[in-house]
């Protein structure tokens, strides 16, 4: 057995050997759970925030072009993140990295909460931003599944549909929240709190310093799959941030209660996942080109409906659409990335990198 002196740390004698072909870099299906159960707290800690912030946004920023900051800074947080991740995953492994996150979280759901309680718009744009990191680092879950799984793309799809499996226990959060009091603070706590429990599941992960060689797939991060899943995702995402940022809103301005919003949030949250999930379990029911097609125009549809804001009905509707679309839109993105080839993991942050760009950016232009 080799011994990379690079790799020796004090108090660390689990990273002193090489990795092994098929060994610790591999991922068993333990592993997948794993990675599927942080992503999945993750996502609905972002749930409890996303069916939160716009309401604090309207209630805090001074003036009404400032209404989608902390939003958009969730997104510019996310965005940041993405090679600081796929740098820290390669130095420090998967252990490391995905836990430094969940931390970013925590701090976040904490300072948003205390931004509500004191009225300080400025601590709840850096909360916001915090978060956003946090985000960013749990979207390279489903990479890190696809890339170190025999499975492939449908490891990733499996870690989508973590999310999937979190919406269901969104509502029963959000009802907790309220026996703690009306105002927004309950569930940012709540949110800060899922975090933890997505440190602690990353603490159990391996840490895989090493690149896994599982199978001889090309490097391909120039070809036509590889910008068609960037610029076909990017959209997705560009339309997606204006339908979260607009739907809760809208809600609110139809006198939906803060219960209701949030359990509109869950069916979003859903919907997003679920049809990943289907389509990890038949991914033949899902082509590429085909669902990134229909998922696109799905969501357009959608968010016109959304800013039409007609009936509660009609807005929470068009957000469980909005999330299907998006939902089919990353299902192709996924399979187009990782299906005939294994991109670096400095090609996957540039492909968050564009979507959660295109995501700030639609958060601001509408």
């Amino acid at each position: 057995m080799s011994v990379d002196d690079l790799r020796m740390r004090a108090g660390e004698l689990a990273c002193v050997c090489g990795a092994q072909e098929g060994g610790d870099d591999a991922l068993d299906a333990h592993d997948l759970g794993r990675l599927a159960a942080g992503f999945g707290l993750s996502a609905l800690a972002q749930a409890l925030v996303l069916s939160t912030l716009p309401e604090a946004s309207r209630v805090l920023a001074p003036t009404l072009d400032r209404l989608g900051w902390p939003y958009a800074l969730l997104l510019v947080g996310a965005a940041l993140a993405t090679f600081p991740a796929a740098f820290l995953i390669d130095a420090f492994g998967r252990r490391s990295a995905f836990a430094l996150g969940a931390s970013l979280g925590v701090a976040g759901g904490l300072l948003t909460t205390f931004a509500a309680s004191r009225g300080n718009f400025s601590a709840l744009c850096l909360g916001a931003f915090w978060l956003g990191l946090a985000q960013g680092f749990a979207l390279f879950y489903r990479h890190i599944a696809a890339r170190g799984s025999a499975l492939a793309t449908r490891a990733g799809l499996v870690v989508l549909a973590g999310g999937a499996l979190a919406a269901g226990g969104a509502p029963a959060l959000i009802r907790f929240g309220a026996l703690f009091g009306e105002g927004v603070g309950p569930l940012l706590i709540i949110a800060a709190a899922l975090h933890a429990l997505a440190l602690w599941a990353a603490t159990r992960l391996p840490h895989a310093i090493a690149p896994i060689r599982l199978e001889a797939r090309p490097a391909a991060a120039s070809s036509w799959r590889f910008v068609a899943a960037t610029l076909g995702g990017a959209l997705g995402w560009f339309l997606m941030a204006a339908g979260m940022l607009h739907g809760p809103l809208q809600l609110s301005l139809c006198q939906a209660s803060r219960a209701f919003i949030g359990a509109a949030m869950a069916w979003h949250l859903l919907a997003m996942y679920g049809p990943a999930a289907l389509a990890a379990r038949w991914p033949k029911l899902a082509p590429p080109v085909l669902s990134m097609l229909v998922g696109l125009a799905a969501m357009l549809l959608a968010l016109a409906a959304v800013r039409a804001g007609a009936s509660v009905f009609s807005v929470t509707a068009a957000m469980m659409v909005i999330g299907a679309g998006w939902s089919l839109v990353n299902v192709g993105t996924m399979r187009l990335l990782h299906d005939r080839a294994r991109p670096p993991r400095l090609a996957l942050a540039l492909h968050d990198l564009c979507l959660l760009g295109a995501a700030a950016a639609g958060a601001l232009a509408f």
